[in-house]
């Protein structure tokens, strides 16, 4: 298999199972991928440069222990890690004032298992402005980063020690409306055009998925891995307790059209399939 700096490690874990020891053997903080929670949480939202970053190692370490399982690895550039280290502190984070700041450790949630994301953007989503969200963890939140840097959202990391990291998010005026979707492929619709669209697919064409019964992070693990498998003649049919926010964010720019449709609630509708051309 083909690697480059910004393949998912959930994708090199899925190709062969023995990278899980040989990546955990890099560096300290990779050792969490031997816990089967922690994998979940952490390999699909993470690459390999950024896994670098967060190990505080290199991407030639993952070429050295990854080749001999069969991994080429097609580019050997730092230049992803370099971009995300916080460097010297900004103006604003200088002048913050302790009421401006709200500290959220998410430690002790991710190690009972849960996925903190939704609580730290409800955390953001009511953050005043001019006010800073510091996230306390054992590991740098790249996936957070990247679905703040979305909305226009400043950070600055802070790596006080290998297990010990406070990623600060700054709120300004300028930044978008937080839970905003400005992917213009997805849209709501009526119960009779959703089904209008579901019923255009053959039967062998629909793929039908539930995740209401499933624990979080799961839904959106099994959504992400359907879609993995989509073909373009293909319609995924998914049952959802809830909209999901995160799954839409982390779909904005990519080439499929997302239907949701309300039945009742905790009974949400979405339809995922590749944009018409």
């Amino acid at each position: 298999m083909k690697i480059t700096p910004h393949t998912k490690i959930s994708a090199i874990i899925k190709a062969n199972s023995d990278s899980i020891a040989a990546i955990a053997s890099i560096a300290k903080p990779f050792q969490k991928l031997k816990n089967p929670i922690l994998r979940h949480l952490m390999a699909p939202r993470v690459t390999v440069a950024e896994a670098a970053a967060i190990g505080g190692c290199t991407i030639a370490d993952f070429k050295r222990v990854l080749e001999p399982l069969g991994f080429i690895i097609t580019t050997i550039d730092q230049e992803e890690t370099e971009n995300h280290t916080g460097g010297s502190a900004p103006v604003w984070f200088s002048s913050l004032s302790e009421p401006q700041i709200d500290q959220f450790d998410v430690r002790q949630i991710i190690d009972q298992g849960d996925d903190p994301l939704k609580a730290i953007m409800l955390r953001y989503q009511q953050l005043p402005i001019g006010h800073a969200l510091c996230i306390i963890n054992s590991f740098i939140p790249y996936p957070l980063v990247q679905v703040l840097g979305k909305k226009g959202t400043s950070y600055y990391i802070q790596s006080l020690s290998d297990t010990l990291h406070h990623t600060w998010f700054f709120k300004e005026a300028a930044t978008a409306k937080p839970g905003k979707i400005s992917n213009e492929h997805i849209v709501m619709q009526a119960s009779s055009s959703f089904e209008k669209k579901l019923t255009a697919y053959e039967p062998q064409y629909r793929i039908e998925l539930d995740v209401r019964a499933l624990p979080m992070p799961q839904p959106m693990e099994a959504i992400l891995h359907a879609i993995a498998k989509l073909k373009p003649d293909e319609i995924i049919h998914v049952y959802h307790k809830r909209v999901p926010l995160h799954l839409l964010e982390e779909l904005e720019g990519t080439p499929y059209e997302i239907l949701l449709c309300e039945y009742a609630d905790e009974d949400i509708r979405l339809l995922i399939s590749y944009e018409a051309e």
